[in-house]
């Protein structure tokens, strides 16, 4: 190390250095300390900004995540967002956060509640502390705008494809020392597609596993599976993104979408069309639970509806 810092320049500062041990006896572990003046290290800690740990991170350990998608929406509050602004935002911002975490490990079911709950109140409210019912249901936001969505991506789907990577990395035995020491450690004398992990297996390699299991499920079989995979493979877009478009929720395309998102209409208005078209507008026919008066505001005779209010009322269509 001091010849590397002589000969580039970047001298090793040892007081803000540290050293990670794991498997190492004490007596060697004391000598590598004296040696090399760095202090030892505990697990977890920050690279990069998120946590690294050689045991499963809990829920709790990915809390600089949700608090700085939090952070980011607070600074957001008190601007008048629309509906069409909070959804550039999410996209732009949020998510990217959200995806960089996503690229590194396998993140828990309840770490993803907590990040669709703080995405889903800040599209619908404008506030991560405020909550109301949402007038779309979170799995249709997540479809392309072909399929009726708003074209957010699945989270958990979107982590599951970043797995599937490493499966076709480690059956291709890809050049890079992780692969190298799956294969030395965990497959010595057996095949990826027919090795299973044992309870002392990591978090990593039991999520593996089990995202391939869940594969040859889905396809129906290893042979399948890896002429599927091939595929992805060999096309010209990423791997991870056709992976992705097979791991997520899918629904039928919609006749409507040329209509809606119109590249020439405001933003704010393409919005409220999608709204519309859905039948999720809070009209007076929606709160028949409340017992109110379901009667159109501008044209006293009938009934306040998403049909009425575009093509029957007198008043709006002189507009």
């Amino acid at each position: 190390m001091t010849t590397f810092g002589h000969t580039s320049g970047l001298v090793i500062n040892a007081n803000k250095s540290s050293i990670f041990f794991g498997g190492v006896a004490d007596n060697i572990k004391q000598l590598i300390l004296l040696d090399t003046g760095f202090a030892e290290g505990s697990f977890p800690f920050r690279y990069l900004g998120v946590p690294l740990s050689p045991h499963r991170l809990l829920a709790s350990q990915f809390s600089p995540l949700l608090h700085k998608l939090e952070s980011a929406i607070h600074g957001w509050l008190g601007k008048h967002l629309s509906y069409a602004g909070r959804v550039e935002l999410l996209k732009s911002v949020l998510f990217g956060m959200v995806h960089f975490w996503l690229n590194i490990f396998p993140v828990p079911d309840s770490v993803i509640k907590q990040i669709i709950c703080l995405c889903r109140n800040f599209l619908w409210t404008g506030n991560v502390s405020r909550s109301k019912s949402a007038l779309v249901a979170w799995r249709t936001v997540c479809l392309p705008k072909a399929e009726g969505g708003l074209g957010f991506f699945d989270i958990k789907a979107r982590n599951s494809n970043c797995l599937a990577k490493q499966i076709w990395n480690i059956h291709l035995k890809a050049d890079s020392i992780w692969i190298q020491w799956v294969h030395h450690y965990y497959l010595q004398s057996h095949s990826f597609w027919d090795t299973a992990a044992s309870p002392s297996s990591s978090p990593l390699w039991k999520s593996i596993i089990n995202l391939r299991d869940k594969l040859v499920g889905m396809v129906g079989g290893q042979t399948h599976t890896l002429s599927l995979m091939a595929h992805w493979s060999s096309s010209t877009g990423p791997f991870t993104a056709y992976a992705y478009e097979f791991l997520r929720f899918r629904s039928s395309p919609v006749r409507w979408r040329k209509v809606v998102w119109e590249s020439w209409s405001m933003p704010r208005y393409n919005f409220i069309l999608w709204l519309a078209v859905l039948g999720r507008l809070r009209t007076r026919d929606r709160l028949h639970f409340l017992q109110t008066d379901s009667s159109c505001v501008f044209y006293q005779v009938d009934e306040e509806s998403h049909s009425h209010l575009f093509f029957g009322c007198n008043w709006t269509s002189t507009l």
